[in-house]
């Protein structure tokens, strides 16, 4: 996962420092590193998608305020529908792209999760005749286990559509 995507995505939820961005990103499960994050910062800077501001804490020391701006949500909407598109549906970088396209609001939301709704239902039926023509042993047990999820995966795509609405 592309560390710009996620600083972006990050900061469509709430503008932060440097540091909460890297604790956030991590309490999610998302391995971005401190110098990554530094580089995809000042990238996003220089490209004019993030505003920095820098202010003085209590105790004098200086630190970064870091904002998305027009174009950061711009190239985020983007980014973020690629992400919808691609990533597991059970993934962090997933479900920070959703939060993040709910955040800005970025057109072809749901556009995308009807189509990897299709694609899992597709899949679910292609699995379910495997089974009922008799498949035994682990890979039956496998198979088993994938329409289970890609079941939960529909029903969890089809709330985040309603909730989209």
């Amino acid at each position: 996962m592309d560390a710009s995507f996620a600083v972006l995505a990050a900061l469509a939820l709430s503008p932060a420092h440097p540091y909460a961005l890297l604790d956030h990103l991590s309490a999610l499960g998302l391995p971005v590193s401190r110098s990554a994050l530094y580089r995809a910062v000042d990238a996003l800077e220089r490209d004019g998608l993030v505003t920095v501001q820098v202010e003085t804490g209590e105790t004098g020391h200086r630190r970064k305020r870091l904002e998305l701006t027009d174009a950061g949500r711009e190239r985020l909407a983007a980014a973020a529908l690629g992400a919808l598109r691609r990533e597991p549906v059970d993934g962090p970088a997933f479900a920070l792209a959703l939060a993040a396209g709910d955040a800005i609001d970025a057109p072809g939301r749901g556009e995308v999760l009807r189509q990897r709704m299709a694609a899992a239902a597709r899949r679910l039926t292609a699995l379910e005749r495997g089974l009922r023509g008799g498949a035994a042993g682990p890979r039956a047990a496998l198979e088993e286990r994938e329409a289970a999820h890609l079941r939960a995966d529909l029903a969890w795509l089809q709330g985040q559509l309603r909730r989209a609405g």
